[in-house]
């Protein structure tokens, strides 16, 4: 190749040319760098005014001067005048005086203390003697307390053969000379073997001599013979009081007996009403409502401060509080049926179910005194008589009834198997009328 470059015959032949010069795009670029030079120059100055007054304080700071004013040593006396002097003593007896007062009133207020002090103390231990009291007379009653024991052998397919035992407290109600007997809820279990334990302990067998299907209450008649001489000296008859007097609301109550549902169980509490009624077929029956809780079961007496029976404990009767409070039957509502099941004397059954007509039902619509009948059980006595809904009792035999509280003590008089002429008032259009109709009684007890 160099051979032929040295003989004069080019291998190739090129000539570089220069790139014209754009000029438009070169002032473009020119102007663009002078304007933005411009801008950034006069942020540039800004930037240097507004902070240099900082820069020179932080690079010559100012110095503070310090001020002071030294104190002279001047005796206090020569400083009070006469007029400051009185007033500096009279601030001093004032503040004696304060000082005084202070004293007082911590001496007043530590008195004041000690006293309600004293004063808790005596309310706590009144409220503890209260409460021993009313233990006190909870014990009281356990003489005449009983548990009684029901059991049933019941048969069942999954478990087979198996005995069950329920418990109930009762109590003594009375000695007739011959046996004690003894009044108890048995809620509906009539089909067992009883068992009576009484407070110290020892039990018997028992059969029940009679029972109201209608409240559950059942007496038992325990010979004294089969008792042990050293249980009879134990045992007290029950002091049954009253449970008529509407003064009894409000007033502190105690519960013995099973009134949780558990034997021994003890409640205190107040009545919290009793004007409420238990109706049954042939009867009504006041009772009392209380602010104690009610145990499964619950069974027992409700007793005064006194310690007598004012209210026997019937589970029939627990649905009557709309809250769950303890109800019991007012004993003074059960003295007729109690002397009957203890006699062990029937009474005849007539088998309606209603409430008395008040002052004020009779006076608002004009509805005659008497027994109102509000449901007529069937195929009782009444029923085959012709007795109605709606019909108001008024006679049975020669005894006026005004009160359905009247018809049940007049049926505690009767005997199942005579016949009574029975008087009713029944409503025919606007008026009342007067019909007699002919009843043969019959008996509902067991």
């Amino acid at each position: 190749m160099d051979k032929e470059n040295n003989s004069g015959k080019p291998f190739i032949n090129e000539k570089i040319r220069k790139k014209p010069i754009n000029t438009r795009r070169l002032f473009k670029r020119t102007a663009t760098t002078a304007v933005m030079a411009v801008f950034f120059g006069v942020i540039a100055c800004l930037t240097i005014l507004l902070m240099e007054p900082v820069i020179n304080k932080l690079v010559n700071p100012e110095k503070v001067t310090r001020v002071s004013f030294p104190e002279e040593e001047v005796p206090v006396d020569q400083l009070l005048t006469e007029q400051s002097k009185a007033q500096q003593e009279k601030v001093q007896q004032q503040e004696a005086l304060d000082k005084a007062k202070e004293e007082i009133v911590r001496e007043v207020v530590e008195g004041t203390i000690q006293q309600q002090e004293e004063e808790e103390e005596t309310r706590l231990e009144s409220y503890v003697q209260v409460f021993e009291e009313m233990s006190a007379i909870a014990r009281s009653a356990q003489p005449y307390l009983v548990t009684v024991v029901s059991s049933t052998q019941i048969e069942s397919w999954l478990r087979g053969s198996y005995e069950e035992e329920k418990s109930f407290s009762g109590i003594i109600v009375a000695d007739n000379t011959q046996s004690f007997l003894i009044l108890v809820d048995l809620q509906g279990n009539t089909d067992g073997h009883y068992t009576i334990t009484f407070a110290d302990g020892k039990y018997v067998q028992a059969q029940i001599q009679r029972m109201d299907p209608e409240t559950g209450l059942a007496v038992f008649a325990i010979e004294k013979s089969k008792l042990e001489e050293s249980t009879i000296k134990e045992i007290r008859v029950a002091d049954l009081g009253s449970s008529a007097d509407q003064g009894i609301v409000g007033r502190p109550v105690i519960a013995v007996g099973s009134p949780q549902g558990v034997a021994g169980s003890v409640s205190y509490g107040f009545v919290t009403a009793n004007n409420s009624q238990l109706l049954v077929t042939d009867a009504n029956y006041g009772v009392i409502l209380t602010d104690m809780s009610a145990g499964a079961g619950a069974s027992g007496v409700l007793l005064n401060l006194s310690g007598t029976v004012i209210g026997m404990i019937v589970d029939e009767a627990q649905g009557l509080s709309s809250g769950g409070g303890l109800v019991a039957v007012g004993i003074s509502e059960l003295k007729g049926l109690i002397t009957k099941l203890s006699n062990n004397e029937p009474w005849g059954y007539l088998g309606v179910r209603g409430m008395g007509v008040t002052s004020q039902v009779h006076e608002q619509t004009g509805v005659p005194f008497g027994a109102f009948v509000a449901e007529v059980e069937s195929e009782s006595p009444a029923m085959q008589s012709g007795i109605n809904n709606g019909d108001i009792i008024t006679q049975i035999g020669n005894t006026s009834i005004s009160s359905f509280r009247e018809l049940r003590s007049m049926l505690l008089t009767t005997l199942p198997g005579e016949t009574y002429t029975v008087k009713v008032m029944r409503q025919t259009g606007d008026e009342y009328q007067e019909f007699e109709m002919e009843v043969l009684l019959s008996s509902l007890t067991q």
